[in-house]
């Protein structure tokens, strides 16, 4: 009896390893390969990324911007074929992740977004073949953002240039910048350097607007039929304000100016008036319209935290609203959001929607998917409002501060303006111009610690002009 109860343990205790070890073989047989591929130090989660043919990125021409060479070894090497495109398209890095276009567009350029049948699935499987991402296409114009990228050579500053009426971003140059070929081996200088070369002017920047404030004030003004021709006695004067004193934005000497003179040369001293004329409901109003309390992105591009919740000035006396009429409150604005103004005057008051995405296309491929096309416009101001705007922005090019913008043959408006920013200037360009038929772009310009508008002028001409190239037929 003692023998069989020991032969009965031993037998049960066998059972019971068999069953753990049963259990086990089925967690290692169904679960487990996931939970040890998913392991942050697992080498074939590296070794696998590291083989992933990201897709290519193509300019709106056909030009390839990004491609993705495999070496022997199956390593994959992202090559960025232009620096001048480097603030648009951003980065790809095992390393340090992505950035700019490369992150927007991540799934698609990394084939996650790619539905391949089971028996496709399960070869590429068998054969150990990397995954395999779509090509992207953008609307990006390489011409358009070398030129601008050459003119702001030795500036620190950002460019956005929309093609109107669609609102394809045609140009997105923010400087200083990097060079995404050589990332890895320059990060932490990249990180550390104070020009912050990572930070996407045109999309996160936050700007005074400062005289650049002075063509919504001017919509305001021919609302209320306001004349643009009263003349104004020592509108050359500067302003005082928190210790700064604004002035126009060309040397002038005292002297008296029409408000359409004013605006030609950004002086701030007759819209201070102005703004105490209107009143503040109709100033908050404008601000309102124009919407600019909100900061416009591009789809899937980083932006700041709290890009959404934009503080802003309220006129509850008369300091700040004159704060508001200086543009120097605490309202900001980026560079995009004022490219959707100068797009909205030259559509008779509707401002596109900015977008990137032209279309994708699978691996192996011909034909191209386009992108999602319903994009329908933002009313920002009347038709009427929006004429009187660019006659009035035709004649700044023409008589005043932004006549550096003007180029032979090329219906061009704009304005230049100055703004006060810490302890340093902002120089800026607004404009537009019209091509054939109902083709056209707006463009616009800040410069840092600039107290230079004619440059920040010359830019967006440069910039308009190869827009015109880039959307005219030959």
């Amino acid at each position: 009896m003692q023998f069989m109860r020991e032969i009965n343990r031993l037998l049960t205790g066998i059972l019971v390893l068999f069953g753990i070890v049963a259990l086990a073989a089925a967690y290692w047989a169904v679960i487990g390969p996931d939970t040890i591929l998913q392991r942050e130090d697992n080498p074939r989660l590296v070794e696998a990324e590291a083989s992933i043919l990201r897709g290519a990125i193509i300019d709106r021409d056909g030009t390839m911007l990004v491609d993705s060479q495999q070496d022997e070894s199956g390593r994959v090497t992202r090559e960025y074929l232009y620096p001048s495109m480097a603030s648009a398209l951003g980065y790809y890095s095992l390393r340090y992740g992505v950035g700019g276009a490369e992150a927007a567009f991540d799934s698609t350029l990394r084939g996650d977004a790619i539905q391949n049948d089971t028996t496709r699935a399960l070869l590429q499987s068998l054969l150990h073949e990397p995954q395999q991402g779509a090509d992207v296409q953008l609307t990006l114009d390489l011409d358009v953002q070398q030129q601008i990228a050459a003119a702001m050579v030795g500036q620190r500053g950002a460019v956005v240039v929309l093609s109107v009426p669609d609102g394809a971003v045609l140009a997105l140059v923010s400087l200083p910048t990097y060079d995404a070929n050589t990332l890895d081996a320059n990060w932490d200088q990249l990180v550390a350097d104070s020009g912050k070369p990572f930070f996407n002017r045109v999309l996160q920047g936050r700007y005074q607007p400062g005289g650049a404030l002075e063509t919504p004030l001017m919509a305001a003004a021919f609302l209320v039929n306001h004349s643009v021709d009263e003349n104004f006695a020592q509108a050359t004067s500067p302003v005082l304000l928190d210790n700064d004193q604004f002035t126009c934005a060309v040397r002038l000497p005292t002297m008296s100016l029409s408000l359409r003179e004013s605006y030609g040369f950004a002086c701030p001293h007759p819209f201070a008036l102005l703004a105490s004329e209107l009143g503040a409901e109709t100033v908050q109003a404008t601000i309102d319209t124009f919407r600019l309390d909100q900061q416009p992105t591009l789809m899937d591009f980083e932006t700041l935290p709290d890009a959404a919740e934009t503080p802003q000035s309220t006129a509850e006396n008369p300091d700040a609203l004159l704060k508001i009429a200086l543009g120097q409150g605490d309202l900001t604005v980026n560079p995009l959001n004022m490219a959707m103004i100068a797009a909205a005057i030259v559509n008779d008051g509707n401002t596109p929607q900015p977008y990137l995405l032209v279309g994708t296309r699978s691996p192996g491929a011909e034909a191209w998917t386009p992108a999602q096309a319903i994009r329908p416009t933002i009313p920002l101001a009347t038709a009427n409002t929006a004429r009187h705007l660019q006659d009035l922005m035709r004649y700044t090019v023409a008589n005043g501060a932004a006549q550096n913008a003007g180029r032979p043959n090329i219906d061009i408006g704009g304005h230049a303006a100055l703004a006060v920013s810490g302890d340093g200037s902002l120089a800026w360009f607004v404009g537009f111009a019209t091509f054939a038929g109902n083709e056209g772009a707006a463009v616009a310009v800040v410069l840092e610690n600039s107290d230079d508008p004619g440059l920040a002028a010359d830019i967006g001409g440069t910039a308009l002009a190869a827009a015109q190239t880039a959307l005219t037929p030959p």
